[in-house]
């Protein structure tokens, strides 16, 4: 979200052309002074100019430069600017400015320009045939009638906190619905249908909605509950302008009504595997974006696999020195990539930073996936020495078929170089918990290993997996006196697995897997391959992309999936649940949207919307209007 937001109102009243009304409202916590707004605008002022506020201090073709004189905003203020000397008369919100920015003493910052606003809001009757259309569904509509051409804009009133939050969304809205109008305007011409919240004894990130003919009242709980309500407001307000608000419409915008929601899990997650595949960082913001219009709350960042290392470790520059590509003259040759010759990228710790904050304003928080023991071949083809020098290679293969893949337990490398990725990662990563991975280690893994063979005979630990659980609890309490949680895959529960205490464990490989764990006394997310696996095909047909290990999973099996049962122990330890974008087979953007989607809506909807409110029938006609990747 941009620090200051700029509304633009045509006023035909004025001037021999009309003329353009400019309010910029200051979001930002500091007070803005000495400063000039510029834009680009189509509708041109014609020299010399008649403003009142300011003064145009640069025009050339549609730059514009206005200085504000003797203005100082304070956070929540406005500054208003007329300009009454224009070179045509405007006949279409796109001869508004399309971008803005501030000169300020020492630096430019940016300004969301937002639509254009007609001279007045159109009229609408009420009409009743049309339907909310909010996705994930909300617990409770009770809509009794719909405006028949919906608001062109929603003018927010109220505090600073709300101004924000409406900026916020609306900047949401354009990115992933740019041919809309924007849902939220900060200033707008008398009549505009109005928006105001409150603080109200509500659940956690629940909200209340109440319309009316003049407005609409946000009543909300604690947590994201005012944002998840913009974010109703403006799916409702986006859909019924996809709608045409033509007669035959089947979204509109509640003229009286009520809707009260609240999500029905606490973990409501989308994975995404950037290492199979590497994801532009725009593409990674983008589908952060995707999961807040989702309503969805935790985004697990797969940032290593066996074909490549994607986060800038300060210690260990190898890792994106070697680890971070793969070519025929690599350690890891190209695998499933788009190009026979492999690929290459990662993220600095900064860009880190930045996909952090940015969905940390939608209400999202990033848990990091650092693969460990396992899942390795990439660490330990840019750092040999890591590997037992005594044991045989290729000694034992993972399932996808690489060799020795998997850090030894026995060598006191692994704990190093484990402790010191993990130090770096929880001093970059905020959230509460880091996902060590845990999972497909070789049965066989170490055991022709001299190192291994004598830790087994010093301690009594027996096989693999013993092996990897005494590994994985070191990690766990290494974790836990930097005050994290230790998540992984199910398959950390193996050996004696790790302490249930302080724990999260993620169910993928069957679906009465989650119950299994819970039963076991880890809380658990549930994210089965056969439901939640969006890299799964979607029927057995020949040419149908996608992976086939755990069956074929069409949208409405997806949609269908209910997590929880009658095990009693889901009841304490199900957290939610969290679709999982795994990329070896998603080579290309076409194939991405194709596999993700609307499965990824349907699980959002079975992570918010209670199991006797979902409908198949009416999800299927609002998920072609969910935007993709």
């Amino acid at each position: 979200m941009a620090d200051y937001h700029l509304d633009t109102l045509w006023r035909p009243e004025q001037g021999e052309h009309g003329a353009m009304e400019f309010v910029l409202t200051n979001l930002s916590d500091a007070p803005l002074r000495d400063f000039s707004l510029y834009f680009g605008a189509i509708t041109r002022t014609e020299l010399p100019s008649d403003a009142v506020g300011g003064q145009l201090l640069r025009r050339q073709a549609n730059y514009h430069e206005y200085r504000a004189t003797d203005v100082e905003l304070a956070p929540g203020q406005r500054w208003h600017l007329t300009e009454r000397s224009l070179t045509r008369r405007a006949l279409h919100s796109n001869e508004g400015p399309k971008s803005a920015g501030l000169l300020l003493a020492e630096e430019r910052a940016a300004v969301f320009a937002a639509d254009l606003q007609a001279a007045q809001p159109l009229a609408a009757d009420p009409v009743a045939d049309r339907h909310a259309g909010v996705l994930p569904q909300p617990q409770q509509i009770e809509v009794t009638q719909y405006w028949s051409t919906p608001p062109a804009h929603l003018l927010v009133t109220g505090d600073l906190a709300l101004q924000r939050e409406a900026a916020k969304v609306t900047a949401l809205t354009r990115r992933l619905h740019p041919l809309t109008p924007n849902p939220f305007v900060l200033a707008a011409p008398e009549g505009t249908v109005t928006v105001s919240a409150q603080r109200a004894d509500l659940p956690l990130d629940g909200h209340r909605l109440e319309f009316a003919e003049t407005g609409v009242q946000i009543s909300h709980g604690a947590g994201a509950g005012l944002f998840y309500a913009l974010v109703t407001l403006a799916q409702l307000h986006c859909h019924a302008h996809q709608s045409g608000g033509t007669s035959g419409a089947t979204y509109g915008f509640p003229l009286q009504g009520v809707i009260e929601d609240a999500p029905r899990h606490g973990w409501r997650g989308a994975h995404l595997d950037v290492s199979r595949q590497f994801y532009k960082l725009g593409k990674v913001l983008r589908y952060v974006d995707l999961m807040a219009w989702h309503k969805m709350n935790r985004f697990h960042w797969h940032l290593t696999d066996d074909e490549g290392w994607r986060l800038e470790i300060k210690a260990y520059p190898q890792l994106t020195e070697v680890a971070a590509a793969t070519g025929h003259d690599l350690p890891v040759l190209p695998q499933l990539g788009a190009s026979e010759e492999g690929q290459a990228g990662y993220y600095t710790q900064d860009q880190v930073r930045g996909v952090i904050a940015h969905a940390g304003a939608l209400g999202i928080e990033v848990m990091p996936e650092i693969d460990l023991p396992g899942h390795c071949a990439c660490v330990i083809g840019a750092l040999p020495e890591l590997v037992d020098s005594e044991e045989t290679p290729a000694s034992y293969h993972s399932i996808q078929g690489f060799a020795n893949n998997a850090l030894n337990p026995a060598m006191e490398s692994s704990y190093v170089l484990a402790e010191r990725i993990l130090s770096e990662v929880c001093d970059l990563f905020p959230f509460e918990a880091v996902h060590v991975g845990g999972d497909e280690v070789a049965d066989d893994a170490w055991m022709k290993s001299p190192k291994a063979q004598a830790m087994m005979k010093e301690t009594g630990l027996k096989g693999t997996f013993e092996l990897q659980a005494h590994f994985l609890r070191h990690l766990q309490q290494f974790l836990a006196a930097r005050g994290k949680k230790i998540a992984g895959w199910e398959e950390m529960a193996h050996g004696g697995g790790v302490d249930r205490e302080n724990c999260l464990l993620f169910a993928w490989t069957t679906v009465e897997k989650t119950a299994e764990l819970a039963e076991a006394g880890y809380d658990v997310i549930s994210t089965p391959g056969q439901a939640y696996y969006l890299d799964m095909a979607q029927s057995d047909a020949w040419y149908e992309p996608g992976a086939s290990w755990a069956g074929f999973t069409p949208v409405s099996k997806t949609y269908a999936f209910e997590a929880l049962n009658d095990s009693a122990a889901l009841a304490e330890h199900l957290k939610g649940v969290q679709a999982c974008v795994w990329s070896e087979h998603l080579t290309t953007m076409e194939r991405v949207n194709h596999q993700v989607f609307p499965r990824l809506s349907a699980i959002a909807e079975a992570g918010w919307t209670a199991a006797a409110q979902k409908d198949f029938t009416r999800f299927e006609a609002l998920s072609g209007l969910m935007p993709r990747l």
